[in-house]
C-alpha cells in the first residue's frame, strides 16, 4: 500500500479541501472493507451489509489526535 505524503497529511488536518478528498479517496477501500457487518440467519446463511454509522465514525477517526476522543 502507498502511503500518503506527511505534506498531504498535514494539509488536511488543516481541513484543505483538495487534502481531505486525496485522504478519503486513499482510505475509502480499507474503510469499506472495515465497515461491514456480518450475520448468519437462523437457517446457517451468512449476510453482510456496510454500517452507514460505522464508516462514519472511521471516516472521522482519520482526523482524530491520538489523544482525542470521538463523540460525534
Amino acid at each position: 500500500m502507498r502511503r500518503v505524503p506527511f505534506s498531504i497529511i498535514e494539509a488536511a488536518k488543516k481541513f484543505d479541501t483538495e487534502a481531505v478528498e486525496f485522504v478519503f479517496r486513499h482510505f475509502e477501500g480499507f474503510i469499506a472493507s472495515q465497515s461491514l457487518l456480518k450475520y448468519t440467519d437462523e437457517y446457517g446463511k451468512t449476510y453482510s451489509h456496510a454500517d452507514s454509522d460505522l464508516r462514519y465514525q472511521a471516516e472521522i477517526a482519520l482526523f482524530k489526535s491520538p489523544g482525542e476522543t470521538c463523540d460525534v
